[in-house]
């Protein structure tokens, strides 16, 4: 009698995050750990990749009605409040085996609002959250160290490694966000990419981030002053240190 063993179904789902993470370049491991916390959802799936998370159909319409430019803010209160649930998990497991062991962020530096797409940045001494989602969905990556962040000193700009990377699980649409601090003395930055994108940053409280409905890679950053006079280009990335 010949036995024929079973031949296992790979899970589509689990190629394609395998399929992105082999696409999509793993920045350099930076100084400060970077943790990805995710909330509960139908719609958001974490990756293998610390770049890389899959942005399902449901999101749509996030890049759809992007802007280069930020919308003006609506009413945050929701948002912050969703992501607030998700900092209380981090604090709640704080120092358990594999888990940051600083406290959570809790300072709202900047949000960012452009099509269905809402993003909050939350500092604290010794880290920092990135808090995006629409009307159905929340997702966070956050970073830190048991040292205070390094001050800024005489740079205009750093930006904080890894950026992170999105891709839509079924159209392939792609989003990339870009976080990072800048100078006292900047009053807006414009972020260059490699597929020719010119994107406005929120600026607030020495932070910006913004996104950008591509996988191009940030190229450079122009940063100009409250008159708009260009005071630098600098290339990107410019590691925080």
């Amino acid at each position: 009698m010949n036995i024929t063993p079973d031949i296992p179904h790979l899970d589509p789902i689990r190629l394609q995050v395998r399929k992105h993470a082999l696409l999509n370049e793993v920045s350099a491991k930076p100084s400060r750990r970077w943790w990805r916390f995710a909330v509960p959802s139908t719609a958001l799936v974490a990756a293998v990749a610390v770049t890389l998370v899959l942005w399902t159909p449901t999101n749509q319409d996030a890049s759809a009605s992007w802007t280069a430019e930020p919308r003006a803010p609506v009413d945050l209160a929701p948002m912050i409040a969703a992501c607030g649930k998700t900092l209380d998990q981090m604090d709640a497991e704080r120092g358990l085996e594999g888990r940051p062991v600083w406290p959570a962020p809790r300072e709202v530096a900047v949000t960012d609002q452009r099509g269905d797409m809402t993003m909050v940045v939350f500092t604290g001494p010794q880290s920092e959250a990135l808090c995006w989602g629409t009307p159905k969905d929340v997702g966070m990556s956050a970073h830190g160290s048991v040292e205070e962040r390094e001050p800024l000193g005489d740079r205009l700009f750093a930006d904080l490694a890894p950026r992170i990377g999105m891709t839509e699980v079924s159209g392939g649409t792609s989003t990339t966000i870009l976080t990072g601090r800048v100078s006292p003395k900047v009053d807006k930055a414009v972020i260059v990419t490699e597929d020719a994108l010119e994107v406005t940053a929120s600026l607030g409280n020495g932070w910006i981030v913004t996104w950008w409905p591509s996988r191009g890679k940030p190229k450079e950053v122009r940063l100009y002053d409250g008159a708009g006079v260009l005071l630098e280009t600098a290339p990107v990335p410019v590691r925080s240190r």
